[in-house]
């Protein structure tokens, strides 16, 4: 872990840069410490627009650092975790991989707790720069590789955003039969979407309560659940055997894994305000159990409502889906149940401000020509064109988004999508094992090995994150990339007429996210050796 110079003559450096920010070029100047409220980054037609902004209390800082006076020691993870949105992938092992229900809670719990740990891991990176994680991700990828980060972890924001807004307004439906699912995406999007522009102290205010009131309800449901007849064994006679179950298995794991550490792709960017002289066993610790926790109870949660067995209960769940069934559940509480599915339709707002918010930062990451462009017209593109999401069923058509990911929206994609919640939500989860896999590999052998301590290129300077003349050409990321494609692809056995057979017998995305890890971290070394023995840096 590489640690911020902090000498006299830095620190001046730094307030002389600040001071430039507030000359009327309204420029912010390479690697400047950007403290909250200097209007940044806006030249040409959007520095007034900036400064207005600024003014309404709208968030202006975009990739810019933190300085160490504005790094709050605050926590969001719980809140995040526990929202409504999180019931949607415990159910999936018994939905689609024939498993019952404490097979389900064993990998819900170990597959998490795997994944969180890397996302714990990226999470330790914020508090010693002060840089969001597709900053840092410029040390190792440069600039071409960091617009295929950004392009990437864009599109992972953008799949949880959907099926974040398509179980809040399934939970509103509930609520009102004569509700459409349309109305309820386009209620909680313009919600998600205000919250957003006010940038990163205002969620955390959010998130810093957010979770205890869903903890309250999901102890709740979970009490009423028992007039459904819960039964974990109600599906053990239906399981696979053989090499069809250890499929059934790794699948799973995979998606609970990607889970846990589907949140590397962002992790530094809500523990950069950490102060920077924070432990980082307490930053890991505290990112670690307020992810693992809360991702694991949720999970296990949504896996029991498949082990309901009253029919109304099943045929709730197969008529509405996650909403539907927790509807059910609720009924019995009359006009109390409907104030708590209101609350729980709500709380997906806590998981979709971060997507929409990494999101729009992931967009202005792309180049670094568009941090000159306000934050809240990002939020904007992610929030507002068309993409046709039905017609996209398989893993390939997913990933054929990337390409289309600046007209991309996920209010319209969730609308589009509305009657496909699960297939999405299990699509998206493999591409995001995947995607992960590579991306925390990649950053952590450049941070851990080639600018460790008395490493080749010795402890990161974060204020270089703009130089790209000290920043790595991007090579070796780039082809690192390349050759773990052909993994990535492997995966999707069942969209391609080609493909490993390990994949159907043995799990199609447990084996491709492990073997995404290897070959990019077997790959990266030997690239990134060679471009450092080349170019120096």
């Amino acid at each position: 872990m590489s640690s911020r110079p902090a000498s006299t003559g830095s620190r001046a450096n730094s307030q002389e840069k600040v001071d430039l920010e507030k000359q009327p070029s309204l420029t912010a100047p390479t690697g400047a410490v950007v403290p909250e409220g200097d209007v940044v980054s806006a030249t040409g037609p959007f520095a007034k627009v900036t400064r207005y902004l600024d003014h309404l209390g709208v968030e202006t800082r975009s990739l810019e650092r933190v300085p160490e006076d504005q790094r709050d020691q605050m926590f969001f993870w719980l809140s995040v975790n526990m929202s409504f949105s999180a019931l949607g992938t415990g159910f999936l092992g018994s939905l689609y991989y024939t498993l019952d229900f404490p097979t389900s809670m064993a990998i819900i719990w170990l597959g998490t707790a795997l994944g969180c740990t890397v996302s714990a891991t990226m999470a330790t990176l914020g508090p010693k720069t002060g840089l969001r994680t597709m900053a840092l991700s410029r040390f190792a990828g440069g600039w071409p590789g960091t617009a295929i980060f950004s392009l990437l972890n864009a599109l992972t924001q953008l799949c949880y955003a959907v099926t974040t807004a398509l179980a809040g307004a399934q939970a509103l439906v509930a609520i009102n039969h004569n509700l459409s699912l349309i109305v309820g995406i386009v209620i909680l999007t313009v919600v998600v979407f205000v919250l957003s522009i006010y940038g990163y102290r205002f969620l955390h205010y959010w998130e810093r309560y957010a979770w205890i009131g869903c903890l309250i309800i999901y102890i709740i449901i979970l009490g009423l659940g028992k007039r459904g007849d819960y039964d974990p064994h109600s599906r053990t006679a239906d399981m696979d055997s053989g090499r069809a179950l250890i499929g059934d298995v790794l699948s799973f794991f995979g998606i609970m894994f990607s889970v846990g550490s589907g949140w590397t792709s962002i992790a530094a960017d809500y523990n950069m305000t950490l102060p920077v002289d924070t432990p980082t066993y307490v930053v890991w610790l505290a990112s670690y159990f307020g992810m693992w926790l809360p991702i694991a109870f949720t999970c296990s949660t949504s896996a029991a409502f498949l082990a309901l067995t009253k029919a109304s209960y099943v045929e709730a769940f197969e008529e509405g889906s996650l909403g539907g069934v927790v509807g059910q559940i609720l009924s019995p509480a009359g006009g109390f149940g409907k104030f708590l599915l209101v609350l729980l339709a709500f709380s997906t707002v806590s998981a979709n401000i971060p997507n929409t918010y990494s999101g729009a930062l992931c967009l202005q990451s792309i180049h670094p020509i568009l941090m000159k462009v306000p934050r809240i017209f990002f939020v904007i593109i992610f929030t507002a064109v068309l993409v046709d999401l039905p017609r996209m069923p398989s893993l390939l058509r997913s990933i054929r988004l990337t390409l289309l990911l600046l007209s991309t929206s996920y209010i319209v994609v969730a609308i589009v999508g509305k009657d496909h919640f699960s297939e999405i939500l299990s699509n998206f989860s493999a591409i995001l094992a995947y995607y992960t896999a590579f991306l925390s590999s990649i950053i952590f052998i450049e941070y851990f090995w080639f600018r460790r301590p008395g490493g080749r290129l010795g402890p990161v300077k974060p204020d270089d994150f703009t130089d790209y003349s000290k920043l790595a050409p991007g090579y070796a990321c780039v082809a690192s990339i390349v050759c773990t494609i052909p993994v990535v692809a492997s995966g999707l056995a069942a969209d391609f007429p080609y493909g490993p057979k390990f994949s159907d017998q043995y799990g199609q995305y447990m084996g491709e996210s492990t073997m995404s890890y290897v070959v990019s971290a077997i790959t990266y070394p030997i690239f990134r050796t060679l471009e450092i023995r080349y170019f120096g840096r």
